[in-house]
């Protein structure tokens, strides 16, 4: 079957859309007809090589849609249900899964690397006969896909999957980072260093835990104002102010908890300075895999703890059904964070604007 997609075809260099051949599913895969794709900031690491994967490769990896089909073996799943794509295969097999970690599953590696299936394969190839990988297995820069089953999380359908593909990463990454990777309890203090699509749903699940000082951390006024109406508590211009001085003397000393969703050195470093005695600084966004950091020891003496965060320490099939369920409640706010809903054929441009600081999330829309 032939499906459009947007493929990269060297690292640094725009996508290029165009018509694939696609290969239907295999044993426990599924093909999916992607409704709607959120362009993560991922998505913008990896087209640069900030976070490295084999190309060419069909991007994206946060989407929603609709199953066409099954391959043999799976039984989770039927042609016509709704399902948000997850970052995790869920093996069930491996130590992490047993551990009850699919975060970490162990099968993620040829997916994230490789830009395959679990077989090592691919399913995609272009009108030259050459194939085509597709990004951590789910490659949601197109039509359709043919993707793990376990990398699919059944949904309600009543759900709109043009909005809910926003779960599939940036949300159970950064609610998940304040609900599941700390213990955050009512009346807490956080600060959240970037509010793009991660950052802003860490500020979320920060005040579904009942945090009550909540501080917005970002150089872009507009997405200072979306911090603020989603949850934030207060606003901090980092250009206009030492940041780190601000956030200790609004917290009479620094916050619980300090989470850094850039990716960056230098906020990384200053959301450990953050935090204050016995506090947390938590990393959720993805930096460079040669970054290396310092931070001054005697942090530790005062019991700091510094702490990653993996896809939100969420296990999908539990969580991801739960932040729709909060999404639907009204607890969970996702269309203020779409920016713009694009077609497939404008995806350069949002990584433009992306790359300027502007806007929190674009929404790929499919026919």
């Amino acid at each position: 079957m032939k499906t459009k997609a947007a493929v990269l075809y060297e690292v640094g260099s725009p996508l290029v859309v165009e018509e694939l051949e696609l290969e239907g599913p295999r044993a426990n895969e599924i093909l999916i007809k992607y409704t709607a794709s959120g362009i993560c900031h991922s998505d913008y690491s990896f087209r640069y090589g900030v976070i490295k994967s084999k190309v060419p490769a069909v991007l994206g990896h946060e989407g929603a849609g609709v199953v066409e089909a099954v391959g043999a073996g799976v039984t989770h799943l039927s042609p016509g249900d709704h399902v948000i794509a997850s970052l995790t295969p869920a093996c069930g097999k491996c130590t992490f899964c047993l551990e009850s970690k699919p975060f970490l599953c162990q099968e993620m590696s040829k997916a994230l690397w490789e830009s395959s299936l679990l077989d090592g394969t691919t399913r995609l190839k272009n009108g030259k006969g050459q194939a085509i990988g597709q990004l951590v297995g789910v490659g949601t820069f197109s039509e359709r896909a043919v993707i793990p089953a376990g990398m699919a999380v059944k949904i309600d359908p009543n759900a709109p999957l043009d909005t809910v593909c926003l779960i599939g990463c940036g949300v159970t990454t950064g609610v998940g980072a304040a609900l599941n990777t700390v213990a955050m309890k009512p009346g807490d203090s956080c600060a959240v260093i970037g509010c793009g699509g991660v950052g802003l749903s860490v500020i979320q699940g920060a005040r579904i835990a009942g945090a009550t000082t909540i501080i917005a951390i970002d150089p872009v006024p507009q997405k200072r104002e979306l911090a603020m109406q989603l949850g934030a508590t207060h606003a901090i211009d980092p250009k206009a102010v030492n940041p780190i001085k601000e956030v200790r003397a609004l917290t009479k000393g620094g916050v619980h908890f300090a989470f850094e969703a850039l990716g960056l050195k230098e906020t990384i470093e200053q959301a450990w300075s953050m935090a204050r005695a016995t506090g947390t600084a938590v990393i959720v966004g993805v930096p460079s895999m040669d970054t290396q950091i310092e931070l001054p020891v005697l942090g530790f003496f005062g019991e700091k703890h510094f702490k990653g965060s993996a896809y939100g320490t969420s296990v999908p099939s539990r969580d991801v059904p739960k932040f729709v369920d909060l999404f639907m409640k009204g607890e969970i706010k996702l269309d203020a964070m779409i920016t713009n809903r694009i077609r497939l054929e404008e995806v350069n441009d949002a990584f433009e604007a992306m790359g300027r600081g502007e806007g929190a999330r674009s929404v790929i829309m499919y026919d």
